[in-house]
């Protein structure tokens, strides 16, 4: 799994394969960051460093 976090931005976002729970927090820790900017868009269509910086923290706590 840490050879995920060795990706490119890009990369994981491909090949990040998350459960059903981790999606669900991956969507949860969007839309919180998107409310504390009050930021009224998609939650989901934040920009892909932001995406993916979540998506990584997600996958490190696989590891611990």
């Amino acid at each position: 799994m840490s050879s995920l976090l060795a990706l490119s931005d890009a990369e994981l976002i491909e090949l990040a394969d998350l459960t059903d729970a981790e999606f669900d927090e991956l969507e949860n820790q969007l839309a919180l960051r998107a409310a504390c900017l009050g930021w009224t868009g998609d939650p989901m269509r934040q920009p892909l460093e932001t995406v993916v910086a979540i998506v990584r923290g997600i996958i490190s706590k696989r590891i611990d």
